[in-house]
């Protein structure tokens, strides 16, 4: 079976992903009075306490900063939760892969599903949020490249997860490594802290891929502007990933239950 096959035949199982990543994200909040609301409040005090100490910090405009920050947390918190979930996709998935032989896929999809529905409900602050500080008149058709953003950022998370997968899956030293990198680019990133203009287009900057995933989002959004530049890093990171999935797929798809 191919990689192709193997993402149709996952495919063809939403119901199973569906079912799954739904009851894993309820589990998260099992008991709560608000349940899975809680994803919004938390996005919300987080913004809003890092806001109004950095507007200090940095003697930004608070209503300039508080949109910046709110769009860069929530496209942070997907891209930083798919690549640190990405370590325990597989290992999550132990029983079913012992006991039946499912394609890779089903779980790929499982854990970009669930995030996905993490990022749907962070909308539910984000872009209202920008919408009061703005107004209606601020909205833009622009927008939509953002959302052909997130679809470029969904696509990589797709490819990522395989690979990433089958790396910690094999190697157990991969997935408490995650979580420290993912650390250390959060913050030499420019997530809470906007770059300076005379430093945007610098190659500290430019050579780093995860601020072109951001700037997929702010640009259109806070700036109304098309970055032609990151979507074309974001197809090119997409282009990678993929060649990576294929390139080890036949070797990994027979193998992996031996590593769990």
């Amino acid at each position: 079976m191919s990689l192709i096959e193997d993402i149709k035949n996952g495919y063809s199982r939403k119901k199973l992903w569906k079912r799954l990543a739904v009851l894993e994200l309820k589990s998260r909040y099992q008991g709560a009075v608000i349940g899975s609301f809680w994803i919004v409040l938390t996005l919300m005090l987080k913004v809003f306490m890092l806001s109004l100490v950095y507007t200090m910090v940095l003697d930004r405009d608070f209503k300039e900063y508080v949109m910046f920050l709110a769009i860069g947390v929530l496209t942070w918190n997907f891209i930083s939760a798919i690549i640190v979930t990405s370590g325990t996709v597989f290992k999550k998935a132990t029983n079913f892969l012992l006991e039946m032989r499912l394609p890779h896929s089903t779980f790929v999809f499982q854990n970009i599903y669930r995030e996905v529905l993490s990022l749907i409900m962070y909308q539910l602050f984000a872009i209202p949020l920008v919408i009061i500080l703005k107004g209606w008149s601020f909205v833009s058709i622009v927008w939509l490249w953002a959302l052909f953003g997130y679809v470029l950022i969904v696509l990589n998370a797709f490819f990522i997860n395989f690979w990433l997968g089958w790396l910690a899956t094999r190697f157990r030293d991969i997935q408490p490594m995650l979580s420290s990198v993912i650390m250390i680019i959060f913050l030499v990133t420019p997530i809470l802290w906007p770059p300076p203009a005379e430093y945007a287009n610098s190659l500290y900057f430019q050579l780093n891929p995860f601020y072109h995933l951001l700037e997929l989002i702010r640009a259109p959004i806070l700036h109304n502007e098309i970055p032609v530049l990151s979507f074309q890093v974001g197809i090119g990171l997409l282009l990678l990933n993929m060649a990576i999935c294929f390139a080890f797929y036949n070797r990994v798809k027979n193998r992996l239950v031996y590593w769990l």
